[in-house]
């Protein structure tokens, strides 16, 4: 969460006036994560979570919908607060803005997780794929399979001959993967480890839905493992990752062919963010506040998930 898009306390001050919320007292940016600009919002009533959605495209009712359900079935993420005419979206210097509640704890974006958050994050994920099942509206996504190919054309120019042709080689991949009879539904789409909080090893809340999306399951699981279970030379943590799994699947039994693809699903998930950390090196979005991640990371994930074939244990 980086800070793009500055407000004046006057700006603040007439915003809160369509809110019933209390008087502004102080806002501080958030110095975490590369999409939206975010801020701890200080009221007279209550500290909140304040987002200009710097994304133009993302589908904002979807997400916001989606987090009102999983509110209402006891999965911990950020209640987005209504204004006065009873919308959760504003509209400030042109761009989309929400306010939600603040959860208690901090991420562990810095931290090596735990065998119990690893479980604590398994059970959560299937509970949000599971609770999400009767949510009605259909995403495909803003990491659907047409932005791997046009990410891939945009930073061609950028790469080595051996990076085009081994992203070439892996959108196969990706194409084989969607094309799967897998089990589909709600993913969150995007839980690393700065998207979840904790204290202690207390899981307290997941945030940040708006990568949300309707997609095969065993992708959100991937993209989890891929951060959450790693050793420092980015194989998988094979004791982490089958806590995780395992837990994961006392709220959603696993299939056969999931436990058959969980090789090749890696891949597509490594992809996706090995691409998405190129286009943000090469194609940065101005901010005060700015995060870059490593995009080389996700490359060796993604050249250990090529030459290692994991297995799902359960």
């Amino acid at each position: 969460m980086s800070v793009y898009t500055r407000l004046t306390k006057e700006e603040l001050e007439q915003l809160l006036n369509h809110y019933d919320i209390g008087n502004f007292v102080g806002i501080e940016g958030i110095n975490e994560g590369i999409t939206n600009s975010n801020y701890y919002l200080t009221t007279s009533h209550n500290k909140y979570i304040l987002t200009i959605f710097e994304e133009p495209n993302l589908n904002l009712n979807y997400a916001i919908e989606l987090m009102d359900i999983l509110s209402k079935n006891g999965i911990k993420c950020p209640i987005p607060i209504k204004a006065k005419n009873e919308s959760c979206v504003h509209n400030i210097k042109d761009k989309p803005l929400s306010i939600f509640t603040l959860l208690p704890g901090k991420t562990i974006t810095n931290e090596m997780p735990t065998l119990e958050m690893c479980r604590q994050v398994g059970s959560t994920i299937a509970k949000i794929h599971t609770h999400s099942e009767k949510f009605s509206k259909h995403d495909p996504g803003l990491r659907n399979g047409d932005w791997f190919h046009e990410t891939a054309k945009k930073i061609r120019t950028v790469l080595s001959d051996e990076e085009q042709i081994l992203i070439s080689k892996e959108i196969e991949n990706q194409i084989y993967c969607t094309n799967q009879k897998l089990p589909k539904g709600i993913i969150h789409s995007d839980l690393f480890r700065d998207n979840a909080l904790f204290i202690d090893e207390d899981l307290t809340g997941v945030i940040d839905f708006y990568y949300a999306c309707n997609g095969y399951y065993l992708y959100d699981l991937a993209i989890i493992v891929n951060d959450w279970c790693l050793n420092k030379d980015m194989t998988i943590n094979i004791e982490k990752q089958d806590e995780l799994v395992k837990s994961y699947n006392k709220d959603r039994k696993i299939e056969a062919i999931e436990k058959e693809m969980w090789s090749k699903v890696l891949r597509h998930a490594a992809l996706r963010f090995w691409l998405s950390r190129l286009h943000d090196k090469f194609f940065p979005t101005d901010g005060e506040i700015t995060h870059q991640h490593d995009p080389n990371k996700f490359k060796l994930i993604l050249m250990d998930r090529i030459k290692t074939t994991y297995k799902l244990k359960i």
